[in-house]
């Protein structure tokens, strides 16, 4: 509900960042524009309960896990056309999360009054109060400064996850890639400039993978052809076993066949002989300009981690391992998160010839079913909201658009736990 027009303004930036519905509660008559004749006729009609008549075309909720309701702050209270909304509506099933707009107070007041006459939600959320300065203008704030103030309350409703990460070194990474281990040639080139065409700015690749020259190729195309410029993209790549001996000529090899003039994350493959030395380098490299940033590959146990740390001048930013809803190694991510280091799974299907056991999960189908999601979505989900970038590879540019449409639902946390219980310690890589 919205009488100055402050609320309804709120209300039209969330839901187009969020791309949800937006339903606004209407008086059949108006309640005047100065401010204090509205106040004594919202208090006389909340003392004689006596509410104001509403015009019934209200939204049909059964559809909606999560609803949003704003109004402003009318005499400490919540205002009366809100409160005749209230004991119309029955909220049985629903997490709601309640906002408000004020001139700086009221808030307790608000929110008390809210919880009190709010009929059976299964959760109430985290509240927020806007506050609008005196001049009560709508256009008070740019979206920039909105966006400001509501998103630690957007993300602690976990309504939204920000589709990149912050590393420790100050680079950002997108959460969701595309994982290239299986494509070559020039069907790797088409499908890695499809997914970029489709959304995909994170692309992974390894000089194992034989494909740095098709990465290169498709991410130079789409800068050409004005789809990306050369900042939007994050490319990774590794340097194999064989080639430890030699890692400053690695290094120079990966770029000179991706021709890019930097690159966003170069990865140990695995851990071997002279791993401490290639790790050396590539700190060099980053001094030089060639990578900005740095990690490792396949180290999942904390002794190989604190090995690489023990020597390092620079911490790693990323650690990239098999995760899956069946090999969920928690325990590395929890001293990862010490270092601030993020954890990247490759995997997250299971991998080749493990997909359909974990695709046809009994607790993930069935989350399928409720999230109206296919069950690769609510995997790809739980990873981000578990706190891991996801690299999925696909082998058909269909999957693409299917795998990067996870940002407009959120698993609950009994969901979340239903996943982290399907855990069983079992890696398919033997590497």
């Amino acid at each position: 509900y919205s009488w100055s027009g402050n609320t309804e303004h709120i209300a039209k930036y969330v839901a187009d960042k969020l791309h949800a519905d937006l339903y606004q509660i209407r008086t059949v008559k108006s309640y005047p524009a100065d401010g204090r004749e509205t106040a004594v006729i919202s208090q006389k009609e909340r003392n004689s309960n006596n509410l104001p008549q509403l015009i019934e075309d209200f939204p049909d909720l059964s559809k909606y896990k999560k609803i949003i309701i704003g109004a402003p702050i009318w005499n400490f209270y919540m205002p009366t056309p809100l409160e005749k909304y209230f004991e119309l509506t029955d909220f049985s099933g629903k997490t709601v999360i309640p906002f408000s707009t004020s001139m700086g107070v009221g808030q307790r007041g608000f929110l008390n009054d809210f919880k009190s006459r709010i009929k059976n939600p299964q959760q109430i959320g985290t509240y927020i109060d806007v506050r609008f300065p005196d001049n009560r203008s709508p256009d008070a704030y740019s979206n920039a400064e909105i966006d400001n103030l509501l998103q630690n309350w957007l993300r602690g409703n976990n309504l939204i996850i920000d589709k990149a990460v912050s590393l420790n070194n100050g680079y950002t990474m997108p959460v969701l890639g595309l994982g290239t281990w299986t494509l070559r040639g020039q069907t790797a080139e088409e499908i890695i400039y499809t997914a970029i065409k489709t959304g995909y700015r994170l692309i992974d690749s390894a000089q194992y993978y034989g494909n740095e020259r098709e990465v290169g190729n498709a991410v130079r195309r789409a800068i050409a052809e004005g789809i990306v410029k050369r900042e939007d993209m994050f490319i990774t790549t590794k340097i194999m076993p064989a080639a430890y001996d030699n890692p400053r000529q690695a290094i120079q090899r990966s770029l000179s066949a991706l021709n890019l003039d930097y690159i966003d994350l170069l990865l140990i493959h695995q851990p071997g002989e002279n791993d401490t030395v290639v790790y050396k380098a590539m700190e060099e490299a980053i001094a030089e300009g060639k990578v900005r940033s740095i990690g490792i590959s396949n180290y999942y146990t904390v002794e190989a981690l604190n090995k690489i740390l023990a020597q390092a001048k620079i911490i790693p930013t990323v650690i990239q391992n098999e995760n899956h809803i069946f090999y969920q190694n928690t325990e590395l991510q929890q001293i990862a998160q010490k270092h601030s280091i993020i954890l990247e799974a490759y995997y997250p299907f299971g991998g080749r010839g493990h997909t359909s056991e974990i695709l046809n999960n009994q607790t993930v189908k069935a989350l399928a079913e409720k999230y109206h999601k296919t069950a690769a979505q609510i995997i790809l989900r739980w990873q981000l909201q578990a706190g891991y970038v996801a690299i999925p590879g696909v082998d058909e540019p269909k999957y693409l658009a299917e795998n990067i449409n996870i940002f407009d639902f959120t698993l609950s946390q009994n969901d979340m736990a239903s996943i982290f219980a399907e855990n069983r310690q079992k890696r398919y890589g033997t590497w």
